[in-house]
């Protein structure tokens, strides 16, 4: 397909809609065009990185090329006015598909316009891995965010075993996150659910243009108070809307939330706000169906990074015990089961790169929100290609460390293989020792 006019090149002077426009409706219906094609990428092929587009341009008889103008997702990336026709772009790290196009400008006054369409990676359970995603946070020996990264200054193995970085970011990366609020009847207690509402209000300037968020509130069972939006007053008034009554089904909450949260280009973050166990509000059983293993296993397989918010003095106090003295008698910690309260939720919040923190009172809430944002804000991404190629949906454990002394990473402990073999919904999960941050 050819255009013949000059309103191609015009309209890079008249702005990038204008250009656009006329070439996607040069394309309409192919997506190449006489005189001008895509070698490189391939249609729907993943592109990850500094990638290279390559074109074949042939001029009419008797005409030649006079400028051809690249173009990546409605953005003027290059120009060239002699060949070779080829460019590089910044492909990311392969979570979006993108939409390359192409104009030139002949000597005989016509105009060609080609196009294509790269495919995202999808990295899940069940699919062959190309990219492996880890988000990381770096911080000094005062915890203070370590901002200045490079490449250069991480080491990343899996099982032990060293391997290559193939992209590395600290850009921001589009969010998905679940607020999942305890709205249990002990949250009315020292006023803990109304200044839970108002900090997670609050927290809400994380949300930005491409982010989506959803609301959970728990408490005999698991309420969907909003789903995906990228809307903040449709959140917040779901937020608002919350309240205490009957027990606790925690486990549940991380299993349905996580759920909600595949299958996203981006991070996929829940922030659970909780003052304590699973259990009904008889105080007699759990309060959910799903185990312990079951929703961290859930969150693990969909790639989701748990961050915990515990309210209360009981979890505060034992936090503290735990950092002082993370070998001392763990015996006078409050335990749920066989393990202490607060390292379920530490175990949570470290096993699937989140963090958790602690907040005694009501009150102080919305200094410990203010602690997840900024995390949020302090993300590097890091992507690897594992050496390891077999799809036997084995768990395979992850170490991040930096070469600068002092700075400490933060980061999943590991992910599930593919697997040739239907992923059970129930599994075995990695066990993290009690008290381990």
């Amino acid at each position: 397909m050819r255009v013949r006019t000059r309103a191609v090149v015009a309209a890079a002077s008249v702005g990038i809609v204008a250009l656009l426009a006329i070439a996607l409706a040069a394309a309409a219906g192919e997506d190449t065009a006489p005189g001008i094609r895509f070698l490189a990428p391939r249609r729907n092929a993943t592109a990850v990185g500094q990638a290279t587009a390559q074109l074949q341009v042939v001029p009419p008889p008797g005409a030649s090329v006079q400028k051809v103008t690249f173009i990546v997702d409605g953005r003027i990336v290059g120009e060239r006015t002699a060949p070779p026709w080829t460019f590089t772009w910044d492909a990311g790290d392969g979570t979006v598909g993108h939409r390359l196009a192409a104009t030139v400008a002949f000597s005989d006054g016509t105009d060609a316009v080609a196009q294509i369409e790269t495919s995202r990676l999808t990295i899940n359970q069940t699919e062959e891995v190309a990219l492996v995603n880890v988000y990381a946070i770096a911080r000094d020996t005062k915890g203070a965010y370590v901002t200045d990264l490079q490449q250069k200054d991480l080491r990343l193995e899996e099982n032990g075993r060293p391997q290559q970085i193939d992209r590395f970011s600290a850009e921001r990366r589009p969010l998905r996150i679940a607020i999942v609020i305890d709205t249990s009847l002990s949250m009315e207690d020292d006023n803990k659910i109304t200044a839970a509402i108002q900090a997670a209000v609050e927290f809400l300037d994380v949300i930005q243009p491409g982010d989506e968020g959803l609301v959970v509130g728990f408490s005999d069972d698991v309420r969907m108070l909003q789903d995906l939006t990228s809307n903040r007053g449709e959140l917040e008034r779901a937020i608002r809307s919350a309240k205490a009554s009957g027990g606790t089904a925690l486990y549940d909450a991380i299993y349905r939330a996580s759920e909600r949260l595949a299958e996203f280009d981006g991070r996929r973050v829940l922030l659970l706000l909780s003052d304590g166990r699973d259990e009904a509000a008889n105080g007699l059983e759990p309060g959910s169906r799903h185990t312990l293993e079951e929703a961290r296993d859930r969150a693990l397989r969909n790639d989701v990074m748990v961050f915990v918010i515990g309210v209360g003095r009981p979890l505060a106090r034992d936090a503290k015990l735990l950092q002082d003295n993370p070998t001392g008698r763990v015996e006078e910690l409050d335990f749920y089961g066989r393990q202490p309260l607060v390292s379920i939720l530490n175990s949570l919040a470290d096993t699937t790169g989140g963090t958790a923190v602690f907040s005694p009172s009501a009150g102080q809430l919305r200094k410990s929100f203010t602690k997840v944002a900024d995390d949020l804000r302090h993300q590097y991404l890091i992507a690897y290609s594992s050496d390891d190629k077999k799809h036997d949906g084995t768990w395979r454990q992850i170490r991040v460390t930096s070469s600068r002394p002092g700075v400490a990473v933060t980061n999943r402990k590991g992910y599930y293989a593919p697997s040739d073999s239907p992923i059970p919904r129930r599994g075995p999960t990695p066990m993290v020792p009690a008290g381990t941050r």
